[in-house]
């Protein structure tokens, strides 16, 4: 799938339809606005049809993970659900690891 991206001419355009501010009712933001879809791209796959600022898009998009994901495993493309996860990265959580630390009781931390 190919992202659509805004033309400066349309930018223009939902910056005037929007009084050159963010989307979002409560928000009062004019610089920097980011071309965001109203629903998630895996739903509609189409341009940018408002805009937002930064931290509204934040939001935005951890709200829409839960949906996009759904779309993806009804699609059957590379959302892997619980079991099939385990079974294909094992029962561990994988994660950085950590430096680990001494277990010597009763030694001074300076000694360890």
């Amino acid at each position: 799938m190919r992202r659509l991206y805004l033309t400066a001419r349309e930018y223009e355009a939902l910056l005037l339809k929007q009084d050159g501010m963010c989307c979002v009712d409560d928000c009062d933001e004019t610089e920097d606005l980011i071309g965001e879809h109203s629903t998630p791209n895996a739903w509609a796959h189409a341009k940018p049809d408002q805009l937002m600022c930064a931290s509204c898009h934040k939001v935005k998009t951890l709200r829409d993970i839960k949906a996009i994901w759904k779309v993806k495993r009804l699609r059957g493309e590379d959302a892997l659900g619980q079991y099939h996860r385990r079974r294909k990265y094992g029962p561990k959580l994988r994660g950085r690891p950590f430096e680990k630390q001494h277990q010597t009781f009763g030694a001074p931390p300076w000694k360890r």
